[in-house]
């Protein structure tokens, strides 16, 4: 089921029931230990009304009082705080909390990896043409036991591969660490895919769809010189479609354009580098530079690497894929990549580097007319990992606007949502070191965190770790009962701030 934002400014998202399809992909959503039905999310700042109830459809556009005896809007912040790590903005875990109308992810309130402390939930609804009545929704769970839950959440925690706020869907080590997830990937660690799970398209009343793919390219209906490009990923797959589609708005005369990043769980590394070069400009520095953790066993990793010259991009210790900060070059030896005594050990700042696939082309796509005052970036706060790089360096670099939709009514709402923060166990250190301990598993791997990124003054200096950074938007949009079902009304409201009209 389905709830939407309140009659006041807020959040509304659509859910869409859990796919059985999820078990076969080892995507991970419930415990096994209950059987099957629906429950509810809802509006984003009173919990207000019911969105699409597919088990009763007379309860649509009812008011959700309560739930289990508390205020509704007081229950999806308890389990924002208590439930949802993603992000340090309350706000938007808030929104994280509620079911995006585009994507879905694992720790919604009706949507949890973890064991629900009940069989069901019960909610007050309140109906125009009825008096307030109890609604229960049983879990619906994609486990086939307690065992199979075990296996796949607890003892994969255990073999977890480096990856970037990823969190585990299969049992197989080898699975997890697909083509770049050492160095390039930056994914949520809560993250599902969303074609398995949601496969409903939003309404789209103002505006019409141009060019779809990996990314989204639309035209307003009242306003042709306003594009919309819907960016849900920052993987690799996407870059030849972002290029496509700047190209068909430029075809097209395009003026202005806005940016939707919301619900994004980041993706590459180099996507970032890569949106950068082709808007704006390829000269360096064109990210935030990167610092990652040593020790002694990772100490050696890095000097063999570095003698084979070879640029593995699936190799996290492999200085011949990064670039020295701020010039963009070259490291002339494993001893400049390393920085610092044995007790306090870490790399030197570097850059990642464009692959030899993204410079091809970087070097294919023509000159765009548009400048930073040209854009405007759109995000509910969830515009994670490499997709947070990407909108704080344009906002901070570039000077472009941002807004964000949501959270709670009188708290700043942030854009974006751990940008560069990355940990790695102690088991994959043992392996990437050749340590035959690496063959021995352990009933608990330690955590360890392992890069950071950092922000920069223009001379180059460090200014703060990212991940401890917080910026609140230039502008704030709250959902309401309309624009939570239909984003094209929050574009509408974007296009009148990048043409500088009053609302």
């Amino acid at each position: 089921i389905s709830f939407p934002s309140s009659k006041s400014q807020n959040t509304g998202f659509k859910c869409d029931r859990v796919s059985k399809a999820i078990d076969a992909e080892k995507l991970i959503d419930y415990n096994a230990l209950k059987t099957c039905f629906e429950s509810i999310p809802f509006n984003a700042k009173n919990a207000d009304k019911v969105f699409d109830d597919t088990v009763n459809p007379s309860n649509n556009d009812c008011e959700v009082i309560e739930i289990e005896g508390k205020p509704a809007l007081q229950a999806i912040k308890d389990f924002a705080n208590k439930s949802i790590s993603q992000s340090k903005d309350l706000g938007v875990r808030f929104n994280m909390a509620l079911a995006p109308i585009t994507g879905l992810f694992s720790q919604q309130f009706t949507s949890r990896i973890d064991m629900p402390e009940t069989s069901s939930i019960t909610y007050k609804l309140s109906c125009s043409k009825k008096k307030p009545f109890l609604l229960k929704r049983k879990w619906e769970i994609t486990f086939d036991g307690g065992v199979d839950f075990f296996d796949n959440v607890c003892l994969n925690l255990n073999s977890k591969s480096t990856s970037f706020n990823d969190n585990v869907t299969s049992s197989n080590k080898n699975e997890v660490s697909t083509s770049s997830d050492k160095v390039t990937k930056l994914n949520s660690r809560d993250k599902f895919e969303v074609s398995k799970l949601n496969k409903n398209k939003p309404k789209i009343a103002h505006a019409k769809l141009i060019f779809s793919s990996d990314a989204d390219f639309y035209l307003l209906n009242d306003d042709e010189n306003i594009g919309v490009a819907v960016i849900d990923k920052v993987e690799d797959d996407v870059e030849s479609s972002l290029q496509f589609g700047f190209e068909e708005f430029k075809k097209r005369k395009v003026k202005k354009i806005v940016l939707d990043f919301s619900n994004n769980d980041g993706g590459s590394v180099t996507v970032p580098l890569f949106i950068n070069s082709i808007l704006f400009s390829s000269k360096q520095p064109n990210s935030y530079p990167t610092r990652i953790n040593i020790n002694d066993l990772t100490v050696p990793v890095i000097k063999s690497n570095f003698k084979t010259e070879g640029r593995d991009v699936d190799d996290f210790y492999n200085p011949n894929f990064y670039l020295t900060f701020p010039e963009g070059g070259r490291f002339n030896s494993a001893d400049q990549f390393i920085l610092g005594s044995r007790k306090n050990r870490t790399s030197n700042l570097y850059l990642n580097a464009l692959t030899s696939d993204e410079l091809e082309l970087i070097k294919d796509t023509p000159h765009f007319p548009w400048t930073s005052d040209d854009f405007i970036i759109l995000t509910n706060g969830y515009c994670a990992s490499a997709c947070a790089l990407t909108t704080l360096f344009f906002s901070e670099f570039h000077k472009v606007e941002t807004i964000a939709v949501g959270g709670l009514l009188g708290n700043n709402l942030s854009f974006c949502t751990y940008p560069g923060g990355e940990f790695t166990s102690s088991n994959v250190i043992l392996e990437d070191a050749g340590d035959d301990a690496a063959d021995v598993q352990f009933p608990n791997s330690l955590f360890l965190p392992v890069r950071k990124a950092i922000s920069f003054f223009k001379n180059g200096t460090e200014k703060e770790v990212l991940e401890y950074s917080y910026r609140p938007a230039d502008h704030r949009f709250y959902y309401n009962e309309t624009n939570a079902k239909d984003p094209s009304i929050l574009w509408v409201e974007a296009a009148k701030i990048l043409n500088k009209e009053k609302s």
